[in-house]
């Protein structure tokens, strides 16, 4: 009788781990890769939806950077009245510089995507002071205002502080 309870309790202990062995095993490493995944793709979700906020925010500060560079812009709607402003300010700007202005002349617009390009060409002299100055103000001026190009000569050898320039600059203006 004993022989027959140690039989049975081996073939008890044989069962319970050829069970472990055959089902648990396999069925809880499937299920710890299903975890895995699922987590795998947890993560890329809060990833995302933490990009999708920093890319609201990154938005909502590029908006408000276009609408504080939009307030730089020509605010005159016509081409003529937009040349015109830019040459007023030009020439208020060429005055404080203490540059003298000879020739200003607009040139034709261009479009740029969802803005017009208001050019203006002129030409003067003045002190390479005066002329750093002018650059100075242009930078720092209310309007935004790039040079195009720029050329400088030496008018006089016997004094070459005096200097003779061509300079096209232009604004932006909304459509």
């Amino acid at each position: 009788m004993s022989r027959r309870y140690a039989l049975i309790g081996v073939a008890l202990v044989l069962a319970v781990l050829a069970f472990e062995y055959y089902f648990l095993r396999p069925g809880s490493e499937l299920l710890r890769d299903r975890v895995n995944a699922a987590y795998a793709v947890m993560q890329k979700d809060e990833l995302y939806l933490k990009g999708a906020a920093a890319t609201g925010g990154g938005i909502q500060a590029v908006s408000r950077e276009v609408e504080v560079l939009e307030k730089r812009l020509i605010a005159e709607k016509s081409e003529f009245l937009a040349a015109a402003r830019l040459q007023g300010e030009v020439s208020d700007l060429a005055e404080k510089a203490g540059i003298k202005v000879l020739t200003i002349r607009p040139l034709a617009a261009s479009k740029v995507n969802d803005y017009r390009s208001i050019p203006i060409y002129f030409e003067g002299n003045g002190s390479i002071r005066g002329i750093s100055e002018f650059l100075r103000l242009i930078e720092a001026d209310g309007l935004m205002i790039k040079i195009d190009k720029l050329g400088l000569n030496i008018t006089n050898m016997q004094n070459t502080k005096d200097l003779k320039f061509k300079i096209q600059l232009s604004g932006l203006a909304k459509l």
